[in-house]
């Protein structure tokens, strides 16, 4: 039997900033408030998911995407769990709307463009998710 889960929305709108490598980066991340913030680096790319406006360097910015909401599973999560974002990807790529998925330890988190909140919270409640209504 599939299960569905508790799927809550952050008020905020968030950017997805590429930025250059520095070493005021770790000053950058703790001056920013305690909301929702990503930090991610591969192969010399760093990449920040921060509500808009809490970048508080620009020049360090190289490239940006601006106006994301930001979507998490409201219940813990373990590794064992098999298929959990993909059920939530697959709903809303059927829906016609592009998503970027990140993981913490507990939870899966997924960013939606802002034009695509209302499909998206209609897309998961139409398949059984627990998603609130924001209209």
């Amino acid at each position: 039997m599939e299960q569905h889960f508790s799927i809550k929305v952050l008020s905020g709108i968030y950017s997805i900033l590429k930025v250059k490598d520095s070493p005021g980066l770790p000053e950058i991340v703790n001056r920013t408030r305690n909301g929702f913030f990503s930090l991610m680096r591969l192969a010399g790319e760093w990449t920040i998911i921060c509500e808009n406006g809490e970048m508080s360097d620009d020049s360090l910015v190289v490239d940006s995407s601006h106006g994301w909401r930001v979507f998490f599973i409201d219940e813990p999560l373990t590794f064992d769990m098999i298929g959990v974002i993909y059920r939530i990807t697959e709903i809303l790529k059927d829906a016609g709307i592009s998503v970027m998925a990140i993981s913490t330890f507990t939870t899966d988190a997924f960013l939606v463009r802002e034009d695509d909140l209302q499909p998206s919270l209609r897309a998961l409640q139409a398949r059984g998710f627990s998603v609130p209504d924001l209209s």
